[in-house]
């Protein structure tokens, strides 16, 4: 969706219903989310994991890294 034809959306402005409509639109687009298979979900959801792990104390990263195989 194209937003084109939206209103610029400026630093000063009314708080009115159709800039907070136009700023969402800018952020998000209008399209929904595309579809994600199961197995895409999961494989994404290990990586963020897997990341996160990586902050966690070494004895603790390594038994989540393990938990994920």
């Amino acid at each position: 969706m194209s937003v084109a034809h939206l209103k610029p959306i400026v630093g000063i402005h009314k708080k009115d219903i159709e800039w907070i409509i136009s700023l969402w639109l800018a952020i998000h687009g209008g399209d929904p989310a595309p579809e994600i298979s199961a197995a895409k979900a999961e494989l994404v959801a290990t990586e963020v994991i897997r990341g996160l792990a990586s902050r966690l104390p070494a004895a603790k990263a390594k038994a989540v890294v393990a938990a994920l195989h």
